[in-house]
C-alpha cells in the first residue's frame, strides 16, 4: 500500500515539475522572439488574454477582472483579447492549452508571468507590481504579501 502511495506521489510530483517547466519554457521562447500580435506598443505593460466562445469562466470572471484592471491602470496598460478559436496560430505559438490563459508582458516587451485558468484582478495587479510595473494610482495595488 505504501509503495503505491509513494509511486503516485512521485508521478504527481513529476507531472507538476513538467507543467512548471513547460510554462517557463513557453515564457522564455516568447521572450526571445517578437511577440507576434498586432497593436502591441513597447514602453507599456500588457496583458495578453486568450479566450474562446462559450468559455463561462472567461465571461463571468476573467473579462470583469480585466475591465477593472484596465480601469485602475487607464492608458498605461495594454490589454489584448485573442479568440483562440479564430487565431489558433497565436494560441499554439504561446502554448495555450486551455482558456482562459493570461500572459503578463512588461514594458520592455518581455513576457514575465502566465496564468493558466482564471486570474482575478488582485492577482494580476500583484503580478504586475512584482515585475516592477506600477499603475497611475499605486495606492490601489494590493499588498504582495497578502496574495502569496
Amino acid at each position: 500500500m505504501l509503495e503505491r502511495l509513494g509511486i503516485a506521489f512521485v508521478i504527481g510530483a513529476a507531472g507538476f515539475a513538467l507543467y512548471h517547466g513547460l510554462s517557463r519554457l513557453w515564457l522564455w521562447r516568447n521572450s526571445r522572439a517578437a511577440l507576434g500580435f498586432p497593436g502591441y506598443r513597447h514602453g507599456r505593460p500588457a496583458v495578453l488574454y486568450f479566450t474562446a466562445p462559450g468559455c463561462q469562466p472567461c465571461e463571468a470572471v476573467q473579462r470583469p477582472a480585466l475591465r477593472e484592471l484596465r480601469a485602475r491602470w487607464g492608458d498605461r496598460l495594454q490589454v489584448f483579447e485573442i479568440d483562440s478559436s479564430t487565431r489558433p496560430d497565436l494560441a499554439d505559438r504561446w502554448g495555450v492549452l486551455a482558456v482562459p490563459t493570461t500572459f503578463l508582458i512588461d514594458s520592455t516587451g518581455r513576457p514575465r508571468r502566465v496564468n493558466h485558468g482564471v486570474a482575478r484582478v488582485d492577482r494580476l495587479a500583484s503580478q504586475l507590481a512584482a515585475i516592477g510595473e506600477v499603475p497611475a494610482d499605486p495606492a490601489r495595488v494590493p499588498n504582495l504579501a497578502a496574495e502569496e
